[in-house]
């Protein structure tokens, strides 16, 4: 949970404007793992409520495409959304509104942003050897003794027969 106290402004005119500076060492929001979640939220109040914009920086838990260890990866996130007021209806549009309270969870906002600014294939290094093919092992750690030296599937040894002797003729 990312809850900030929004009252003052919640119930300000419109134009009135605060900022919050936000430093979370370690959160879960969902299924989504952060660490290090910092930044500076502005929040300006408009006529359809509490407009929040600024710029988060976090490392978000994943995994290495080729190894499939996991990594926290560096994300940072332009978050530019309306919060709703006291007694408005949530809507997929605008998943966050200020409780009677004067409290708003910011949480269903700043996981979908990192979502979308996730890299689409992270990897935890740039000669990262990725996992082997026969036995899935992780080829980081070491060498394969596996022997991936050509597998073949016994439902094609028929035909590597018939490629073997159609060579010798």
């Amino acid at each position: 949970m990312i809850k900030l106290n929004l009252s003052a402004i919640a119930h300000s005119s419109v134009g009135t404007q605060d900022s919050v500076d936000l430093a979370i060492n370690h959160v879960i929001l969902g299924d989504l793992e952060l660490k290090q979640l910092q930044g500076t939220l502005h929040f300006t109040r408009v006529a359809e409520g509490v407009m929040a914009t600024g710029e988060l920086e976090t490392r978000a838990k994943t995994e290495c495409m080729r190894c499939l260890i996991p990594i926290f990866e560096p994300v940072t996130i332009e978050l530019e959304d309306i919060i709703s007021l006291p007694g408005a209806a949530l809507t997929q549009e605008r998943p966050v509104r200020v409780n009677e309270d004067g409290w708003a969870d910011l949480a269903p906002l700043v996981q979908e942003y990192v979502w979308l600014n996730m890299p689409v294939s992270p990897i935890c290094a740039p000669d990262c050897k990725g996992i082997c093919p026969e036995c899935g092992g992780n080829r980081n750690l070491g060498e394969c003794t596996c022997g991936e030296a050509a597998h073949t599937d016994p439902r094609w040894e028929a035909l590597r027969n018939l490629m073997d002797h159609s060579d010798q003729a």
